[in-house]
């Protein structure tokens, strides 16, 4: 008896720790992230944790989930206050963590200086097989700064290659067809390397 709750404590508190990660997170991404198995012992594990406090959730188009108060100070979380208007913005993000393998090294919004300066923040960053990778998540942002980004990261890429003898590539994420057209046709002649996801 003694075993299994201790083997629960740690489960959930694996889960919490996820949230440090993901901010906020549906079921399907935390059952992905954590490996919670089936929909029915997700949606009971997840269920627990709300009653318990240690989750909350918001409903949007599906049930959003996110770290409660009571949660935070179970993992000395120094998460600040969540902003809603980024949730669509922050699930996307999370959905490409794990389309790409959830990468170890997985960074939200680093600052990426360039001679001591701030020169741009990405969405996310992360190596993979050894080359820099930044995401950014078209979801809210207009086009023109869209490529304004796109015109750093072509500034940037020299500097990357010339430190680490590789061209950074640029992956961005979009729910639209129109957008994931202009994006591509932008990085193209601009000369930047770069991976276009869609819908998933």
């Amino acid at each position: 008896m003694l075993a299994q709750q201790i083997k629960r404590k740690q489960r959930e508190e694996k889960i919490l720790l996820s949230f440090e990660l993901l901010t906020y997170a549906t079921r399907k991404q935390l059952q992905v992230v954590n490996n919670l198995g089936g929909d029915r012992n997700a949606h009971r594990i997840l269920h627990e944790m709300e009653k318990d406090k240690s989750i909350s959730s918001i409903r949007t188009e599906q049930k959003v989930y996110f770290l409660s108060n009571r949660g935070k100070e179970r993992i000395g979380s120094t998460q600040g206050e969540l902003n809603k208007s980024q949730i669509l913005h922050t699930l996307m993000r999370n959905d490409l963590y794990i389309l790409l393998c959830q990468p170890s090294d997985w960074k939200k919004e680093k600052p990426i200086k360039l001679n001591g300066e701030v020169f741009l923040i990405p969405d996310a960053s992360c190596m993979i097989k050894g080359e820099h990778h930044f995401i950014e998540i078209d979801n809210q942002q207009t086009m023109k700064t869209n490529i304004e980004k796109i015109k750093k990261y072509k500034e940037l890429s020299p500097a990357i290659f010339d430190n680490y003898n590789h061209t950074p590539t640029l992956i961005w994420y979009t729910l639209s067809d129109v957008r994931k057209q202009k994006l591509k046709e932008v990085c193209e002649t601009l000369g930047v390397k770069y991976r276009i996801y869609g819908n998933m």
